[in-house]
């Protein structure tokens, strides 16, 4: 007889637990795609224009020139002329001047002139004919400049004051002294005495451009003056509100500015930080009330004070026609030229920016300066020009 076998029990699976095993199976299949499958960009080279219209104050590299108070002045430069050091800018006649001893000093001086052509002995002299007719010019230019209300009516009188004394001199060269004369002489020397007694002749310390407008920020918006710039003195220009306060001794009055006009500065006034005006970033400036001019500035440093900022634009081309303007619209616009990547390729680790580079598919930070970003684009550097960071990296989303 055979013995009898005995049969297996079968054992059948809870379809639960295929469902759990499931389960675990995707998780673990999406663990590896999304380590070994990361969303790249590829790092190429590229620029981005950054471009604004922005309200500026301008700061001028300059020095305001004062006098004891004085009761009168005498220009004798016109207003924007530029002048080389110890160039005469003005007279200054001192409160004890009085008018009318420089009156009697004019009208002796036609006296002596009116004599002297009476007692010349060539009634044709031709030089002085010629003198005589450029004065009698000279004085219907003036004549004209003054009822035109325009011209440079200084420099005109300047001319017309330098052709007189050009006559007098001949004058004196040709006509022989005699006793009356000589008596007419003394009386002009004894006049010119006291006045040159009151009077003081003020020069350009070193060369620039002479102006005689004032707006009282001189001292405080002053390019010698940059670091001590408060964010308050800016905001009263731009507002219109007021001049920042400068100290100047009350016994001295202003009486000119020179002007260095080949540097100045404009304040660009944020309200948070902004790295397009990064220090060294070079910007094209125009000016909305002189748009036949162009200029180029470099942002050479910033001011902050809490969440507010003033950032500083020096320029080193000829003022021109801003020479007294303290307020003014301005667009400027740049360019910024490097490695482009997306701007979600950005993140922070530990406080610093940077971009995740992806080697044999591992990730490595790169902290990068970041110089712009704009419509989900941005320009970057490397700090470190061996991390890797490169035209053609792949960076990680």
């Amino acid at each position: 007889m055979y013995a009898r076998q005995r049969r297996q029990p079968v054992i059948k699976a809870n379809p639960k637990f295929y469902v759990f095993i499931g389960i675990i199976a995707a998780a673990v299949i999406a663990i590896v795609y999304f380590v070994t499958n990361v969303n790249t960009a590829t790092v190429e080279m590229g620029e981005i224009r950054f471009e604004e219209d922005v309200a500026v104050v301008v700061v001028r590299d300059e020095q305001v020139i004062t006098a004891e108070n004085y009761g009168r002045a005498n220009y004798l430069v016109a207003e924007g002329e530029r002048v080389e050091a110890d160039t005469p800018v003005a007279d200054v006649y001192k409160w004890a001047y009085n008018d009318k001893v420089m009156n009697e000093l004019t009208e002796k001086q036609k006296t002596i002139e009116q004599y002297q052509e009476n007692e010349r002995q060539d009634n044709d002299d031709q030089q002085l004919v010629e003198i005589q007719n450029s004065i009698t010019a000279k004085a219907a230019e003036i004549r004209g400049l003054i009822n035109n209300n325009s011209g440079d009516l200084l420099a005109a009188e300047r001319e017309l004051q330098g052709l007189m004394d050009q006559k007098r001199e001949y004058l004196k060269e040709t006509v022989e002294v005699d006793a009356k004369l000589e008596e007419y002489y003394d009386e002009e020397a004894q006049l010119q005495e006291r006045v040159d007694g009151w009077r003081e002749v003020r020069v350009a310390p070193q060369a620039g451009v002479v102006s005689y407008y004032f707006d009282g920020a001189e001292q405080v918006l002053n390019a010698n003056n940059l670091q001590q710039i408060t964010i308050a003195d800016v905001d009263a220009i731009l507002q219109g509100t007021t001049s920042p306060e400068e100290t100047v001794e009350q016994t001295q009055e202003p009486l000119f500015r020179l002007v260095n006009n080949f540097k100045w500065y404009l304040m660009v006034r944020k309200d948070e930080p902004m790295i397009e005006y990064a220090n060294e970033t070079e910007y094209e400036v125009g000016f909305a009330n002189y748009l036949d001019r162009q200029y180029s500035g470099t942002v050479v440093g910033h001011i902050a004070e809490d969440t507010d900022y003033i950032y500083v634009i020096e320029i080193l081309e000829d003022i021109g026609e801003l020479l007294n303007t303290r307020r003014t619209d301005a667009k400027l616009g740049t360019k910024f030229e490097g490695l482009k990547v997306p701007s979600e390729a950005l993140r922070e680790s530990d406080g610093v920016t940077g971009v995740d580079v992806l080697v044999d598919g591992k990730k490595t930070f790169v902290p990068v300066i970041v110089k712009v970003v704009s419509e989900g684009s941005a320009i970057v550097e490397p700090l470190d020009v061996t991390s890797g960071l490169t035209t053609g990296s792949e960076v990680a989303l």
